[in-house]
């Protein structure tokens, strides 16, 4: 797997702590929830628009809309926290090729888990979205992720079985692909 950047992420108080980040219910927190803000978003979204969320410029499966520049996350702290913004820093890697960085050992990680998401954007993640009521069979752990590549492994098996057997588009269709996710202590 690639490291592929940081996602910043609006913290929520809840147990779901993978990518998903449309901030449109209560149980997601927002990505990049910054670039939207009247105050701040001459800032930061032009920087988000031409370095992070490049993949719909180019072919499938080929950027992860992850940032690489540590400066760009450090200026989101500051602010975020001038404003009193609870926030979290996400690692992310993937098996998408860029983009791709490398990551000091000063920074401490902690691993959360496995995610099955977008790629790009607000990262919709097939793991929040599905898993409570299509499988709910299938074991999360305390941060509402799959644990083990083998249980996304067995939960991908499932899925596929399930759009097979059903109506097209029961089930959320497009760049999925599987998230390790660590949340960054900076």
């Amino acid at each position: 797997m690639h490291i592929n950047g940081f996602i910043i992420q609006k913290d929520v108080n809840n147990s779901y702590k993978g990518v998903d980040g449309s901030g449109f219910s209560s149980g997601s927190g927002e990505n990049w929830y910054l670039n939207n803000h009247p105050d701040y978003e001459d800032r930061f979204e032009p920087y988000y628009e031409e370095c992070i969320d490049r993949g719909w410029m180019l072919s499938e499966q080929s950027w992860v809309s992850a940032c690489t520049d540590l400066e760009y996350i450090r200026k989101y702290i500051s602010v975020s926290k001038t404003l009193g913004i609870k926030y979290r820093v996400l690692v992310v890697m993937t098996v998408v090729p860029a983009p791709v960085m490398e990551l000091s050992p000063d920074i401490k990680m902690n691993f959360l888990g496995y995610d099955y998401a977008y790629i790009g954007g607000d990262n919709y993640s097939a793991v929040y979205n599905e898993i409570p009521f299509v499988f709910p069979d299938v074991k999360l752990n305390s941060n509402g992720l799959i644990q083990t590549r083998e249980e996304m492994d067995t939960y991908l098996k499932q899925r596929e079985e399930f759009v097979a057997t059903h109506p097209k588009y029961t089930l959320e269709d497009g760049d999925f692909v599987i998230f390790k996710v660590y949340e960054a202590d900076l």
